[in-house]
């Protein structure tokens, strides 16, 4: 697992987007640092107001599907 791994330099690019009121979310901003402190590309998102899961009301919810298109951006800036 690359989050755990002490050696991350090297990886791709990486999009990281990271829930507020999320019982993981110190583990992803963790992540998010040591990778740029690796010196990979990396750009995250802390999302304001979500929770767990987020992603799965794009339906539904504005914020959601806000943060689901800055992702996609942000992925395909990544390969390009």
């Amino acid at each position: 697992m690359p989050a755990r791994s002490d050696e991350l330099a090297g990886l791709p690019p990486a999009v990281i987007a990271t829930a507020e009121n999320d019982p993981l979310r110190d583990q992803g901003d963790r992540y998010a640092r040591k990778l740029a402190d690796a010196g990979v590309p990396v750009q995250h998102l802390p999302v304001k107001g979500a929770i767990h899961g987020f992603l799965s009301f794009t339906g539904s919810v504005q914020l959601s599907r806000d943060i689901l298109n800055q992702l996609s951006d942000a992925v395909a800036t990544a390969f390009n």
